[in-house]
């Protein structure tokens, strides 16, 4: 059996949310590689004549969502993955800013849904790399340790959600038609 070693990939990537937005924020600075995960949920299908043997199965669910263990201390790209959050600059020196995170407030995080892209930097990588959450909300986890040998790291996790076609996750070119 032969074995095609170019289908082999590794290495990082860089991650684009709100795609085609006009201020996207692109994470290419990443520390313990970005994962992407995709489950399915399934019900098995049982009769009494078979006992509890599934007689077959069906999806009832599909879940994505991606990890993204962000290294760089940006505020502008906080703010912006922090769904409730506010970039608060300062009026007479806007090189003083602060993140504010309002506690008071419910959010429905469909309402900071976009699309999120996922583009391998290999030398070798091409359009057919690429991996789109349709429709993906961040949630954020600040976890930072303060110490010389550790880098500060915002843990963002993209939630996908089906957009308004009922498409979730797209793998390979973005911009194959079809026919």
């Amino acid at each position: 059996m032969a074995t095609d070693t170019t289908k082999v990939k590794l290495g990082p990537c860089k991650v684009t949310f709100d795609v085609g937005g006009t201020t996207p924020v692109v994470f290419e600075t990443t520390k313990g590689g970005v994962v992407l995960t995709y489950e399915m949920t399934m019900r098995e299908v049982v009769v009494d004549q078979f006992g509890t043997t599934p007689v077959r199965e069906i999806i009832t669910g599909r879940k994505a969502s991606l990890a993204v263990p962000f290294a760089e201390y940006d505020l502008v790209k906080l703010a912006k993955v922090i769904p409730g959050s506010t970039l608060v600059t300062d009026k007479t020196d806007p090189t003083k800013q602060r993140v504010d995170v309002d506690a008071s407030k419910i959010v429905d995080l469909i309402d900071y849904a976009k699309e999120v892209r996922i583009e391998p930097l290999s030398s070798t990588a091409t359009a057919n790399d690429t991996i789109t959450l349709y429709k993906a909300a961040p949630t954020t986890t600040l976890n930072y340790t303060y110490s010389y040998d550790n880098e500060l790291v915002t843990n963002v996790t993209f939630k996908g959600y089906p957009d308004t076609n009922g498409l979730l996750l797209g793998i390979g070119d973005p911009n194959a038609k079809s026919v």
